[in-house]
C-alpha cells in the first residue's frame, strides 16, 4: 500500500475519532442544561389543525423545573379549564361541573385538548435520559445546521416510544427534529422546531410543529411568548386545592 493511501487512512481514522469525541448521553446532558430553569412563567398557543379545521387554544403556564406545571386555558371556548403536573401525576380541572379528574391509564395516550400532543409527552418530557439508552447514528444537516442524529432506545417496559431520532444541533446544543416511533417500527410522531430565541445563555425552542401520524391530516404549531425564567411563584399555586379554584 503506498504511503498517500497509508496517509489518507490514518487522516480518515483521526477525523472520524475527532468527529466523535462527545458521547450521546454528554450531548443529552448538554441539550438539559441548554433548557434547564428554576421556575418559568409563560404564554402558549396551541394552534390544532386536523384536516382543513383549525382550533387555536391560549393558555397561562407556571413551572417548577420539570417536577411541576399549572397550565389555564384563557380562550373563550375553554376559560377556566386548568391542568395541574406533580411529578408523575397530572389532573385536569373542568370549570363549569367543577369536576377533577385524575388522567391515568389509557387517557395519557390521549392529545392534550385535541392537540397532537399527548398527556404521556407532558408527563415524560423529563424521563427521557433514564428511560432511553442512547447512541450517535451519523452526522447530517437540517434546515441548514449541522447536527447529530442520537438514536433513543427503550430499555425500560413503561416508555413512550420503542425508538426516538433526535437531530441536534452540533453548536446550540438544541433537538431541532425528533421522530417517535413504536416497536414495529411505525413511525409515529414527528416534532420540528420552527423558531428558537436567546434568552441570557439559553437557546430556547419558541414555536414548534408536532404531527401525529395516526391521524390523518393533524398537526400541532405550538408557540409560546412573554417568556420569563427563575420567577418567584406562590409556594400554595401546585396544589390541588389551588387547581379547583
Amino acid at each position: 500500500m503506498g504511503k498517500i493511501a497509508v496517509t489518507l487512512i490514518v487522516l480518515f481514522l483521526f477525523m472520524s475519532r475527532a468527529a466523535w469525541a462527545i458521547s450521546a448521553d454528554e450531548i443529552l446532558a448538554a441539550i438539559d442544561r441548554n433548557v434547564n430553569f428554576t421556575t418559568m412563567t409563560y404564554t402558549g398557543t396551541m394552534d390544532i389543525r386536523i384536516g382543513a379545521e383549525i382550533r387555536s387554544k391560549t393558555m397561562k403556564v407556571a413551572a417548577v423545573s420539570d417536577q411541576k406545571a399549572l397550565v389555564e386555558f384563557i380562550n373563550p371556548q375553554d376559560q377556566g379549564v386548568k391542568y395541574l403536573k406533580l411529578k408523575k401525576e397530572m389532573w385536569l380541572y373542568f370549570p363549569s361541573e367543577q369536576d377533577m379528574v385524575k388522567i391515568s391509564g389509557h387517557l395519557l395516550k390521549e392529545g392534550m385538548m385535541g392537540s397532537d400532543v399527548s398527556y404521556e409527552d407532558a408527563l415524560e418530557a423529563d424521563a427521557v435520559r433514564t428511560k432511553y439508552s442512547a447512541s450517535i447514528e451519523r452526522e447530517e444537516r437540517f434546515d441548514g445546521r449541522e447536527c447529530w442524529v442520537v438514536l433513543l432506545e427503550a430499555k425500560v417496559k413503561d416508555a413512550p416510544y420503542f425508538q426516538r431520532r433526535l437531530w441536534v444541533d452540533k453548536e446550540l446544543f438544541l433537538s431541532r427534529k425528533e421522530e417517535m416511533y413504536a416497536k414495529s417500527g411505525k413511525l409515529l410522531k414527528v416534532s420540528a422546531v420552527l423558531e428558537i430565541k436567546k434568552i441570557g445563555n439559553r437557546t430556547f425552542p419558541f414555536k414548534v410543529e408536532i404531527s401525529n401520524k395516526l391521524r390523518k391530516d393533524s398537526q400541532t404549531v405550538f408557540t409560546m411568548s412573554d417568556v420569563s425564567f427563575d420567577v418567584k411563584l406562590p409556594e400554595n399555586m401546585f396544589t390541588l386545592q389551588n387547581l379547583q379554584r
